[in-house]
């Protein structure tokens, strides 16, 4: 079984060596680094952000989720 690297190690790596991060994937590992969000509320910021690739401010988008009860 092979030991994963935390999220913020492979952003920083593929920033590093000069790789391209699509911006809907970075935002979803920014989040993923700054929120403790539910599985549920994850996967609905990522559908809206990665899948229906809408241009939402991530941080705005759960701020707004949290604060009307759906989390």
């Amino acid at each position: 079984m092979k030991n994963y690297q935390p999220l913020t190690r492979i952003a920083k790596a593929a920033k590093s060596s000069g790789y391209y991060l699509k911006d809907s994937i970075r935002d979803m590992l920014d989040l993923q680094n700054q929120y403790q969000l539910s599985d549920e509320l994850f996967w609905e910021v990522f559908n809206n952000r990665v899948l229906l690739n809408k241009p939402i401010n991530v941080n705005a988008y759960v701020h707004g989720i949290t604060a009307s009860g759906h989390a």
